[in-house]
Order: C-alpha cells, then structure tokens, then sequence
C-alpha cells in the first residue's frame, strides 16, 4: 500500500477541492430531471463526425507522448484522463459559463463550471499522482495554471459550429453552439470545413500550450 506523506497546505487543499466538487455534485443531483434531458441532447451534439475525427488522434497523442517529455507525472493515465474528461465536458462547461453570464441559468452553475473546469484539468491530476506516489506533486501549481487554458480552448473549439444550411458548397459563417437557444442540440450543419480556418488560433494556442512548456526527449526511458 502507498504511504502517504502530505504536507498541512496540500491537506487542505485536497479537503477543500474534494468539498468543492462535492457541492457541484450536489447541485446537479437536486436539478438532476433538467441535466438528463440536456445531456440527451449533448451527447449527439458531441458525436458529430469531425469532433470525434479530431478528437481520437488528439487523444492518442496527449495519452502516449507524454513518454518522451521530462515530465514524469505525464503517464497513460493523466493523459488519457485528461483528455476524455476534456471533450466529455469542457463543451458543457463553456455552455454553461455562457448561460450563466447571459442569464438564462441559475448563478448556482458557477460552482458547476469551476468545478468541471479544474477538477478536469487539474484535480483528477492531483488525485491520481497522490494515489500513484504517496505524495502531492510539485507539479501541481504549474498544471494548475497551465491546463485550464487548454480545458478552455478545448471547450470553445468543440462549441464551433457553421451556420449554413448543410449543402457542402454552400458558403456560411461560424458561431459558438452556446448562444443558441436550443444548445446543446446537435447542429444542422455539421460541417467542419466551413469553420476549419477560424479554428486555428485556438488549436494553435492549445497545442502551444501543451507542447511548449515541456522538455523533449525522442528515445522513451527503457523499464
């Protein structure tokens, strides 16, 4: 069995975090009728072909390169973690921050997205390096900072849509699904064409994000 050695900071930290997402889980039960039918409708708006065409290779990568970074918290599982929470979820939670500042949610939702947002990018890493090593990584504050931008990015990208009428010739402009009254609903037009040039910045600024601020190493260690 591990042992564990925490400092009194990360106690806390790990107590508050944990009670934190405790209070998200207790807002989505008491409002649980209203997320089952917009998660009906969310599920088909993820599996729209060319999210899943971007988002498996992307996973592939985030899973396995870590093998070649100086980074030894980047294993199979934070990656391959990281990544599934990130498109099963930052979608969602940029919808949500989306109807809260509009007005269309309750203010409650904030603790819904906060909570989404870091225990995706950040905590489930905390929580599984504390199991896997018996001790808080020294990492944390750097992912802390670093990973929601990514999270943000990631949830952005996946609320692109064209505004076309489907036809594949047809010119069109893009929006973000959340400003939709009807989102999460899958989309008429599921083209990604339409949309792929004004996606750049933000897979640009994710990937930078996620490549730049690790050291490379092409030849894994050998086990």
């Amino acid at each position: 069995m591990t042992a564990f050695a925490i400092p009194p900071f990360f106690l806390k930290y790990t107590a508050d975090w944990i009670l934190f997402c405790l209070a998200a889980v207790v807002i989505l039960m008491r409002d649980r009728r209203q997320v089952a039918a917009e998660w009906r409708d969310y599920l088909p708006f993820l599996f729209v072909p060319w999210k899943w065409c971007v988002f498996i290779p992307a996973a592939l990568f985030v899973t396995f390169a870590g093998r070649y970074t100086n980074d030894e918290t980047w294993d199979v599982i934070t990656g391959s973690g990281m990544s599934v929470l990130t498109f099963f979820t930052a979608p969602w939670a940029i919808g949500l921050f989306f109807q809260v500042a509009a007005g269309r949610r309750a203010l409650r939702y904030m603790i819904v997205v906060i909570a989404l947002t870091l225990f995706s990018s950040s905590w489930f890493y905390d929580g599984y390096l504390l199991w896997r090593d018996g001790s808080y990584t020294h990492r944390w504050l750097g992912n802390l900072m670093l990973s929601p931008i990514i999270y943000m990015t990631a949830g952005l990208f996946w609320n692109l849509e064209s505004t076309g009428n489907g036809d594949f010739f047809a010119r069109s402009s893009f929006r973000f699904a959340f400003v939709r009254h009807d989102w999460p609903s899958r989309p008429d037009d599921t083209r990604f064409a339409p949309i792929a040039l004004v996606s750049m910045p933000l897979v640009l600024l994710a990937a930078y994000v996620l490549v730049g601020f690790v050291g490379w190493n092409f030849q894994p260690p050998h086990h």
